[in-house]
């Protein structure tokens, strides 16, 4: 079998292939192979080869296009690497030696390429500018130029087959396009000195015309937004050489008097990148100023110019989403540090999933990185920004520039976790929104800053609302209309725990020895900075029951202490409350959880209310209550109260904690309830909002 098949389309070139055969069979690297695929040609192409004796196996087939001629190459190809060779084209003796000379010992997951002298139909040298080559993962530099030719390469011939060849839908620029695939999961190695000579004549397949600048511009714009190319390439970047190539099609456009279809492809190269060049030869072709538009009927079909090679946006996996992720970097121990990546996590778990791509200040890309090594056990994009997001946020409240396109890179969906909403490129923004407690209770937010928040909801073009009851209070507060809320649900912080009665009694002894103090039974109630938390009421609830329950049983506060009670929080500090004492913030909430008697959680208003699946998955029954959004939430697997009660709180702890029947039915009921609420089912919901979004 021999090392490299050198492989030759044809299609009537019988006066130039026998200088092209001459080239390859006069090569120093002798272990090679010749085959030539003639595409239909109907002059003496097959007799030639007869009357010369070249040692080659000839195939002929009816005319398909040189693509398809390309791909019957590699499938008769025996060599473990091909080479392939244009029928007009020349390769200097040594071509096959020196490839073969750079190419690793064995490899079959690199490409190897070198540069080419142009030369004319009498053979003679074109003084032509060369072109820096590159080595390693090129495909930045290859979809900014055309470095590689369908000749002068080498090619292991498994991977043409795995990436499936050559795309028989284009009469042109199959080759590109092929090399552009390739570029995105294999290294190539370049060489400095000249392998093949190109030949130029009038009967170039690719030769200088609209149609030909159309397909090679279609194609750039496929691979980008559909091949895997923006995950490479800089936004700024790739729009500039997008435009361009609309611009030399335009160009091409004018010369064959097509009017229309010039001033749309030179609109179309303005808006992706200005250039003052564009803006001139739109002016042109706008007033008719080129000699080929004069007086000639307009040749323009802009609907047949203008359609994309593909669809884009197929599937969901072709969905690229862009998220701030500062949110739930700085806000660790909150809810937007849960939700991002609790979300993020149930997109880990989905087989059919969007691209993400994951934007933060570069100040936090060591907390980013732990996250994403402790958090999430997957391949997850991630981009630093070297400017401060407030910063932007103050200057996008006065200009709409620039493009979050040209920070991050390209993208289909931004997802706005908590309030930034910079300008896109067209891109639909979507904003989650997690709560209205500073509309809903103005009285504890009097100091409140809202206007980044109104201003992001003013920019959004649709809303994930985390429950019903926020998606209520959004469309009321700020009269929008509901078909732009969708309503998708959270699910717990943690995975559910189950500890028997061992396990129980070891996790209340640790506890007892953090604490100083015997744990015995005791309530669960979880505190913040945040007054509506009711965590004052609902102590002074347990403490106006207590003559109703034994005397161990206590209430633990765990989390920092409201700010604005000062009065409560000394009363707390210093023991007023004998049965009652506060634990602070704990890193592990589930075995506190998973020992309590019940959790208290009588909130005055929520969005959602994660706490309440946090009791349910550690197989806690739960008291909460019964207005927002906790009802959805609780369902009929909670007691209920009314949180500005105290007797209502105080009835329900007496309740609760002499009922040892009440307490089995809530766990069990919590426990099936919890199952409703999972992070892979937030994705999935969210997932179809995106879909309704990119248009799927």
């Amino acid at each position: 079998m021999p090392n490299i098949s050198v492989c030759i389309p044809t299609y009537n070139r019988e006066h130039l292939l026998k200088e092209t055969l001459d080239s390859v069979f006069a090569q120093t690297y002798r272990d090679f192979e010749v085959v030539i695929v003639d595409d239909g040609s109907t002059d003496g192409t097959k007799q030639m080869l007869e009357k010369n004796g070249y040692n080659v196996r000839y195939h002929w087939q009816e005319n398909a296009g040189d693509a398809n001629a390309r791909n019957k190459l590699i499938e008769l190809a025996n060599g473990r690497y091909i080479s392939f060779l244009d029928s007009d084209d020349l390769l200097y003796p040594d071509a096959l030696e020196k490839m073969m000379g750079v190419m690793p010992q064995g490899a079959e997951d690199v490409v190897v390429y070198g540069p080419y002298v142009s030369i004319d139909e009498h053979s003679d040298i074109l003084r032509r500018p060369k072109k820096k080559l590159f080595d390693g993962r090129i495909t930045r530099h290859l979809f900014e130029n055309i470095l590689i030719h369908s000749c002068g390469s080498l090619f292991p011939k498994k991977i043409l087959i795995k990436s499936g060849g050559f795309d028989t839908s284009l009469p042109v620029c199959s080759d590109y396009d092929l090399w552009l695939r390739l570029s995105l999961d294999y290294d190539f190695i370049s060489i400095n000195k000249p392998v093949f000579k190109r030949r130029r004549h009038s009967g170039n397949l690719s030769r200088v015309c609209f149609a030909n600048s159309n397909i090679e511009y279609r194609v750039l714009e496929n691979f980008y937004y559909n091949g895997g190319g923006r995950r490479v390439m800089p936004y700024k970047a790739a729009m500039a050489r997008l435009s361009k190539e609309q611009y030399r099609a335009a160009r091409n456009a004018i010369r064959e008097s097509m009017r229309a279809t010039a001033c749309d492809f030179l609109t179309k190269s303005l808006k992706r990148h200005f250039h003052l060049k564009t803006l001139l030869w739109f002016f042109i072709a706008q007033k008719g100023f080129h000699p080929a538009l004069w007086g000639k009927a307009d040749r323009s079909n802009i609907e047949e110019n203008s359609k994309p090679l593909i669809k884009r946006l197929r599937t969901v996996s072709d969905i690229r989403v862009a998220i701030e992720f500062n949110p739930v970097v700085i806000n660790r121990f909150s809810g937007f540090y849960t939700f991002g990546v609790g979300l993020l996590k149930g997109f880990l778990a989905i087989t059919d999933k969007p691209e993400l791509m994951l934007f933060y200040s570069n100040r936090f890309a060591s907390q980013v990185k732990e996250i994403i090594e402790s958090e999430l056990p997957g391949k997850m994009e991630s981009k630093p920004l070297t400017i401060k997001m407030r910063q932007l946020e103050n200057f996008w409240s006065y200009f709409n520039y620039p493009k979050l396109e040209h920070l991050t890179g390209d993208f289909d969906i931004y997802h706005c976790f908590h309030h930034l909403m910079p300008p896109t490129d067209g891109k639909p923004r979507l904003m989650t929104v997690h709560d209205l407690r500073r509309y809903k209770l103005p009285q504890l937010y009097k100091e409140s800053k809202l206007d980044r928040f109104e201003n992001a909801v003013r920019r959004a073009d649709h809303f994930i609302a985390v429950s019903q009851s926020t998606k209520n209070d959004l469309c009321s507060v700020f009269k929008i209309d509901a078909d732009k809320v969708d309503v998708v649900s959270l699910a717990a912080g943690f995975e559910p725990l189950e500890c028997s009665a061992e396990q129980k009694n070891r996790f209340k002894l640790q506890l007892s020895e953090k604490l100083s103090q015997k744990l015995d039974d005791y309530l669960v109630v979880i505190s913040s900075p945040d007054s509506r938390k009711n965590i004052s009421r609902t102590v002074e609830a347990f403490e106006s029951a207590r003559r109703f329950f034994p005397d161990n049983l206590k209430l633990a506060v765990i989390g920092q202490l409201p700010k604005r009670e000062e009065a409560f929080v000394k009363k707390l500090k210093s023991g007023h409350y004998p049965n009652v004492f506060w634990a602070g913030e704990v890193d592990d909430l589930r075995p506190w959880l998973g020992c309590a008697k019940a959790l208290i959680f009588a909130s005055l208003y929520e969005g959602f209310g994660i706490p309440i699946l946090e009791g349910f998955s550690c197989g806690t029954a739960v008291i909460t209550s019964n207005i927002s959004s906790m009802p959805e939430v609780g369902g009929a697997a909670v007691l209920y109260v009314d949180p500005l009660s105290e007797e209502s709180i105080a009835e329900a702890i007496i309740k609760i904690s002499s009922d040892e029947k009440l307490r089995s039915k809530l766990i069990e009921a919590g426990t099936q309830r919890n199952k409703q609420f999972t992070w892979k089912k937030t994705a999935e919901d969210v997932i179809k909002v995106y879909k309704k979004l990119a248009g799927i």
